[in-house]
């Protein structure tokens, strides 16, 4: 027994120490080397030349090589990764990265330029330095230099590749500017931009309904980053149109009363711009009684609607803080009114809450206009609006005829 304990510990031991020859042997067996030719413009090797091999997105890596006098360099890298392949030099330069996909044991050939330096300027139409410029070198379907100029208008960039470059120039408020430059040495450009303003048009509307109903007098302000700020009212069609500089982004607020605040987002660039700005009216409910002076114990019916007077279903309803029951389908419900005097009712929908009062009383006992009512007035009263006024006239009249008629007979 004691020697099977023994044996256990010496397997182990040789099983982890198999297991790491194998790993070893596996790691081996997965780097290949790249045979890596850098030449010039002219496709001329270049010795001496400083190459860094990384991978997994730079997590991997740096394998650092030189290049021989034949211009080439071996770098061993691990299998099927993406290798990326800069160089390091004080005369020559490449402006993007050479990628290996899916490495494996094979050559490339890496072209490089002669470095190069580009001091951009750019200047208003007055020949003021255009301070905060946006100041681009885009070649070969990249861009190559992205950067705002400071209060001079001017930068300088880093070395890049000689050769012919887009310069692009922007700035809130002016027209873009695209000119082709030739870049070697230490290049000096001046580019001019003009300012420059164009319509943009916001149409506000309520999407409430089937057909998208146009807002009249409501209020647009626009405004942006750069200073811009101007503020039109919304015509009988619902739009509003403002005059503001090329090349900007503009916060748009909408704003009108009974509705809720809308904010957008818009870029205007060099041509008119339009945008639709929906803005609905402000959650609200309404409790409307179908009498609001009743007799005490006698029944009300009360309809709740939205803001857009529309039926609101499963309000709940309330009385001096009793629930009494929840709305229909039309947004209706009954109650009764057990007490004389004012009745506070009630009613809630999700967050929204209203109120509304009704005024009960018996007969014989003043309403809220003063007037009195008795079981006698009640009865006497006629739908065509006649009461008991309109009987004590009839009886007055009779009696004068009756009058006359006996003077008469004398």
């Amino acid at each position: 027994m004691l020697g099977h304990r023994a044996v256990l510990p010496t397997v182990l031991l040789t099983l982890l120490v198999g297991a790491g020859v194998l790993m070893g042997t596996a790691a081996a067996q997965s780097q290949v080397t790249l045979t890596v030719t850098v030449v010039d413009q002219d496709g001329d090797p270049l010795s001496g030349i400083d190459i860094s091999a990384t991978w997994d997105d730079g997590a991997g890596g740096p394998s650092n090589e030189t290049t021989r006098a034949n211009g080439q360099a071996l770098i061993d890298v691990p299998e099927g990764a993406d290798i990326m392949l800069q160089i390091d030099d004080d005369e020559y330069v490449r402006n993007t990265p050479y990628v290996v996909e899916d490495a494996e044991s094979e050559s490339v050939e890496m072209t490089v330029s002669e470095a190069a330096t580009a001091t951009v300027s750019a200047v208003t139409a007055d020949g003021q330095p255009a301070e905060n410029a946006r100041i681009r070198l885009y070649r070969d379907g990249s861009y190559v230099v992205d950067r705002n100029a400071g209060s001079d208008g001017t930068i300088t960039t880093q070395p890049v590749e000689e050769g012919e470059y887009s310069v692009i120039v922007t700035k809130p408020g002016f027209y873009r500017n695209l000119t082709k430059v030739e870049v070697s040495d230490e290049t000096t450009t001046t580019v001019e931009i003009r300012e420059g303003s164009v319509l943009l048009q916001a149409t506000v509307v309520d999407e409430h309904f089937n057909d998208s109903r146009p807002i009249r007098d409501a209020t647009v302000r626009v405004e942006s980053d750069s200073g811009f700020d101007g503020t039109v009212p919304t015509l009988s069609d619902g739009t509003a149109s403002v005059s503001v500089p090329v090349n900007d982004r503009y916060d748009l607020t909408v704003t009108k009363e009974g509705y809720e605040t809308a904010e957008r987002r818009v870029r205007v660039a060099e041509d008119e711009t339009s945008i639709d700005v929906d803005i609905r009216r402000t959650p609200e409910i309404t409790l409307t009684p179908d009498n609001r002076q009743v007799v005490v114990d006698a029944n009300v019916r009360f309809t709740v609607t939205d803001e857009y007077d529309e039926p609101v279903a499963n309000a709940t309803v309330s009385r001096n803080g009793t629930e009494v029951g929840q709305t229909d389908a039309d947004g209706e419900v009954t109650a009764t009114v057990p007490a004389a005097g004012n009745v506070t009712f009630t009613a809630t929908a999700g967050d929204l809450t209203t109120t509304t009062n009704v005024t009960a009383f018996r007969p014989g006992e003043e309403t809220t206009n003063g007037a009195a009512t008795t079981p006698e007035q009640t009865e006497t009263e006629t739908t065509d609006g006649s009461g008991p006024g309109f009987t004590v006239a009839l009886t007055m009249a009779a009696l004068l005829v009756a009058t006359a008629l006996a003077h008469r007979r004398r």
